[in-house]
C-alpha cells in the first residue's frame, strides 16, 4: 500500500503512476472528492478526485472500496473526462456497492461549517457522520452507492426528503437551494453512468488476490490528517493510516506485504491546524486562511509579489510565500494557497516508526535548490522536536552543499557524491530507506534508488 506521510499533496499520484505497471489492481480505501491527485500523462494533465491514479494504465483494474464517500455527480463527470481522453473503463472500474453516498444535505452542512476547520466543502465529513448516525428523525440517512442500483427512484426521493426537511427547518432561506435542486434533478443521469461500475460482490478484491493479482492501495489525504490519529479537530473525516486500507479496501490484512510512504521536501498544508516547521508560523497560517476566504490564489499572488525578492528576505514568512509561488503549492481541487514549511525529518521519523513504513519516496527534492538563493544559503531542516534536542542541539540545522548541478545530474540518471550524501543524511534521520527521488513534475524525473529498496517479504503472497 502507499500513503502520504505529511499533510497531503505529497505527489502520491505520481508515484502510483510510476508503480502501476507492477500491479494488477489499484485501489482506493478512504476519502472522496475532497482529495485531488494531479497526473501529467502523454494524453494531458488531469486532476483525479475519486478515480484511482492507475487509470492511465490499461492493464490495471481499478477498485473504489467501501471506506470511500462517493459524490455520484463528480464521479460520473470524472469518468466522462477520462473517456474523452480515450481511456476505457469498461470492465476495469469496480466501485463497492457499500461505499457511502454523498447527498445534497451533506454538501450544505459542510459548507456551513467549513471555515472552522478549513474543509473543502464537498460534504465528506457530514457523509461519514451520517454513516455512523444511520437514522435521523426516523429517516435513514446513511445511503450507500448500492441503493442507487437497487432502487434508484426511492433513493432520489429519500435524498430530496432529507434535504427539504433541512431547508424547511432553516425557514427556506439557504443560498444553495437552487444548486442542490439541480443536483437532485441530475442524479438519475449520474446513476446511469455509474451503474455499470457498481460492484455488489463484497469479496471481489479478495477473489482477485487469491487468483494471484497484485494490489496497490492508494491512500487519500495523509496520515497526519487521520480522523483519530491526527490533531483534532484539524483533520480529515476518514481514516488515512495504512492499517485502515484493509477495512476500507475490503481485503484481509493477511495479504499485507509492505507500506510505501510518500513525502515531499517542500512541505505544505492547506487548512487550519498545527504545522511545526511552517515558515512564518501563525502569520503564514492566518494569511493562507484569509486568502482562502477571499479566493486569493496563484494568479493573484503572482501579480502582487516578486518571488525572487521575497526569497532574499530575512523574514521566514516572505521565504515561505516565495517558495509557494516558485513551486506551485496551491490546492489541487480548491486553488487555495498552501502553508509552506521546511523539511521536517523529526516528524517523518515519528510517522514512519508509528505506522511501520518500509520505504519512502521523497518528492520535490529539485525545489530545494531555491534555498540557495535565499537568506538561509542552504536547506533548513527540522531534525528534532521542540526547540532543542535532548542533548541540547538546536532543532533546525542548515544543510549545505545541495547544488543545482547535482540535481541536474540526478534528473539525467546520475547520482553524484553530493546527492548520495543528501540521501544518506535523510535516511539517517528518518530511520527508513529512500526508494525514489522526485526531481521534477514529469514522469521521467522520478529517480529510482534500487540499491535502497527493501528486500521483498513473503514472496509467495500477492503484493498489497
Amino acid at each position: 500500500m502507499l500513503v502520504g506521510l505529511q499533510y497531503g499533496d505529497e505527489g502520491k499520484a505520481k508515484i502510483i503512476d510510476a508503480l502501476a505497471p507492477e500491479y494488477d489492481v489499484i485501489a482506493r480505501f478512504n476519502g472522496g472528492a475532497n482529495a485531488g491527485h494531479t497526473i501529467d500523462t502523454p494524453q494531458g494533465r488531469i486532476a483525479l478526485k475519486q478515480l484511482p491514479s492507475g487509470v492511465f494504465h490499461p492493464h490495471a483494474a481499478l477498485y473504489i472500496g467501501s471506506g470511500c464517500a462517493i459524490n455520484p455527480w463528480k464521479l460520473a463527470h470524472e469518468i466522462e473526462q477520462v473517456r474523452k481522453m480515450g481511456i476505457s473503463l469498461e470492465g476495469r472500474l469496480h466501485i463497492s456497492a457499500r461505499a457511502a453516498l454523498v447527498q445534497p444535505h451533506h454538501i450544505v452542512m459542510d459548507r456551513r461549517g467549513s471555515d472552522a476547520i478549513g474543509t473543502t466543502g464537498n460534504g465528506i465529513g457530514p457523509c461519514y457522520a451520517d454513516r455512523a448516525l444511520r437514522v435521523r428523525n426516523d429517516t435513514r440517512v446513511n445511503l450507500m452507492l448500492g441503493d442507487l442500483l437497487d432502487n434508484e427512484t426511492d433513493t432520489v426521493v429519500s435524498m430530496r426528503d432529507i434535504f427539504t426537511r433541512m431547508i424547511n427547518a432553516d425557514g427556506g432561506t439557504s443560498p444553495w437551494v437552487a444548486e442542490m435542486s439541480d443536483l437532485l434533478l441530475g442524479l438519475p443521469r449520474a446513476a446511469q453512468v455509474l451503474r455499470a461500475y457498481i460492484e455488489p460482490d463484497r469479496g471481489w478484491l479478495t477473489s482477485r488476490v487469491k487468483a494471484g493479482a497484485k494490489v496497490l492501495f492508494e491512500g487519500a489525504q495523509s496520515v497526519l490528517l487521520d480522523v483519530v490519529d491526527g490533531s483534532q479537530p484539524y483533520v480529515t473525516s476518514s481514516h488515512t493510516v495504512p492499517a485502515y486500507a484493509y477495512v476500507g479496501g475490503d481485503l484481509s490484512p493477511k495479504y499485507h506485504r509492505r507500506t510505501i510512504g510518500v513525502a515531499k521536501a517542500i512541505m505544505s498544508r492547506v487548512g487550519r491546524g498545527p504545522f511545526p516547521s511552517e515558515l512564518g508560523g501563525e502569520r503564514s497560517a492566518q494569511y493562507c486562511h484569509d486568502a482562502s476566504l477571499s479566493k486569493v490564489g496563484k494568479d493573484e499572488e503572482q501579480s502582487r509579489f516578486s518571488a525572487e525578492k521575497l526569497l532574499r528576505s530575512s523574514d521566514p514568512f516572505d521565504i515561505g510565500t516565495a517558495l509557494r509561488m516558485l513551486t506551485g503549492e496551491y490546492g489541487t481541487g480548491t486553488g487555495r494557497p498552501r502553508r509552506i514549511g521546511m523539511l521536517d525529518l523529526a516528524q517523518l521519523r515519528e510517522v514512519i516508526k508509528t505506522h511501520g513504513v518500509d520505504c519512502v519516496y521523497l518528492n520535490k527534492v529539485d525545489c530545494l535548490a531555491h534555498y540557495a538563493n535565499s537568506s538561509y544559503q542552504g536547506v533548513p531542516v527540522r531534525v528534532h522536536r521542540g526547540s532543542v534536542s535532548g542533548d541540547g542541539m538546536p532543532n533546525v540545522l542548515i544543510y549545505h552543499g545541495l547544488t543545482e548541478q547535482s540535481l541536474t545530474l540526478g534528473r539525467e540518471g546520475t547520482l553524484d557524491a553530493v546527492m548520495n550524501g543528501f540521501i544518506d543524511f535523510v535516511e539517517r534521520h528518518i530511520g527508513a530507506p529512500l526508494t525514489g527521488l522526485g526531481l521534477g513534475p514529469e514522469r521521467a524525473s522520478l529517480v529510482s534508488l534500487d540499491a535502497h529498496s527493501p528486500a521483498p517479504v513473503a514472496a509467495a503472497l500477492p503484493h498489497v
